[in-house]
Parts: C-alpha cells; structure tokens; sequence
C-alpha cells in the first residue's frame, strides 16, 4: 500500500493538537502616556468646571439684580403701607365724629319706626278683616264719611269698593275707621 505525502500531512495533523494562538499582551502604558493622559482628563475637567462657574456666575448675578428689584418694590410699597396707614387713621377719626353726630338721629329713628308699626298695625289688621270679606256688601266708616258698596279687590295699603252707582271707589286702609 502506498501512502502518499499528503495522506501523512493529513494523519499528522489530525494527531497533533492545534498550537493555539498566543495572545498578544498588551503593552504597558509608558509614563509618558500616563501623564499624557492625565493632562489631557485636567484639562476637560478644568474646561467643565470653568464652564459651570461661568453659569453660575451669571445666575448669581441675574439673581442678584431680581433681589435688588424686589428690594426696592419693597421699599416702595412700605412708603405705600405708610401713607395708607395715615390715611386710615384719618378716616378713622372722621368716622367716629360722624358716629358721635349720628347718634341722636339713631334714636329718633327708633321713634319714628316705632310710630310707623304702630299706624301699619290697625291697617293690617283692617286689610285682614276685609280681605275675608271680598265679594260682599260692605260699609267702612272713614274719615270722610261711609262709603257701602261690593268690596272688590283688597291691596296693601287700599280696598276697591264698586257703589251701587257703579262708581269704583279706592279707600286707603290708614283712613279706615270700621268696617260693618
């Protein structure tokens, strides 16, 4: 049997294990780009910070000139605060004369509300009499005389009398004397 090159390559390599590939090792940094590197993170870091204190600056002074703003509308309104302060002190003494003025009239409008109930009460009760009375021959005694006729229409303060002469008739409750 003959058994050509290429056969014992085969069967040789088939044998023998792969030499694996060495890994190449990574070569120590120098110090050089040690340095050059650290150089180089300094100054992105220096670029960063100076730009943050650049913002910062300029907010501080934004905010300064907002707190000056403020300061001064402060200002103004305590001079406003003031001048409002006096004023109602003012008013102040005007209302209580005016209160010392008003006074006697408060009780003489006491007397008058006093004297109106009473007059309103005989015609409200004159208007509660006559008002079950609408439809019928009445008679009221009144100042002026005695008016007799249909009682027709009870308001407020008068009573509607048609006459048997078909003259309608408006009497005021407050002139009402009696009714029968």
């Amino acid at each position: 049997m003959t058994v050509s090159l290429r056969q014992i390559l085969l069967v040789k390599s088939n044998c023998v294990p792969a030499r694996k590939k060495a890994v190449p090792r990574k070569k120590r940094p120098t110090l050089s780009d040690i340095v050059r590197k650290l150089r180089h993170r300094l100054l992105r870091l220096f670029t960063i910070l100076s730009r943050r204190i650049r913002r910062i600056s300029r907010d501080v002074s934004r905010l300064a000139g907002q707190v000056n703003a403020v300061s001064a509308q402060e200002k103004q309104l305590a001079a406003q605060l003031a001048q409002t302060n006096q004023s109602l002190n003012g008013l102040s003494g005007q209302v209580s004369a005016l209160a010392a003025r008003t006074e006697p009239f408060a009780a003489q409008i006491a007397d008058l509300q006093g004297e109106v109930e009473s007059l309103y009460a005989t015609s409200r009760a004159v208007r509660t009499v006559l008002q079950g009375r609408v439809g019928t021959t009445v008679s009221l005694d009144t100042n002026a005389g005695s008016i007799s006729g249909t009682l027709t229409v009870v308001g407020d303060d008068f009573a509607q009398i048609q006459e048997p002469t078909g003259d309608i008739v408006l009497i005021p409750l407050a002139n009402v004397n009696s009714v029968t």
